[in-house]
C-alpha cells in the first residue's frame, strides 16, 4: 500500500513538473516572437534610413549637375 501511495506522489510530482515546463515553453515562445518582431522593426528602420540617405544623395547630385530641376 505504501508503494502505491509513493508512486501516486511521484506521478503527481511529474504532472506538476509537466505543467510548469509547458507554461515555461509557452512563455519562451511568446518572448521569442516579441524579440523577433522587435528585431525586424529595428532592421526595417535601418533599411529605411539607408534608403533615405541614398535618395538624398542622388537628389543632391542631380540638382548640383543640372543646376536645379531644368535638366
Amino acid at each position: 500500500m505504501a508503494k502505491v501511495i509513493d508512486r501516486q506522489e511521484k506521478v503527481e510530482g511529474l504532472a506538476d513538473k509537466t505543467a510548469t515546463l509547458r507554461s515555461q515553453a509557452q512563455d519562451f515562445r511568446q518572448g521569442g516572437n516579441q524579440l523577433r518582431r522587435k528585431m525586424w522593426w529595428q532592421n526595417m528602420k535601418v533599411k529605411l534610413i539607408v534608403i533615405a540617405i541614398i535618395i538624398a544623395l542622388i537628389l543632391i547630385i542631380v540638382l548640383s549637375v543640372c543646376h536645379g530641376f531644368s535638366c
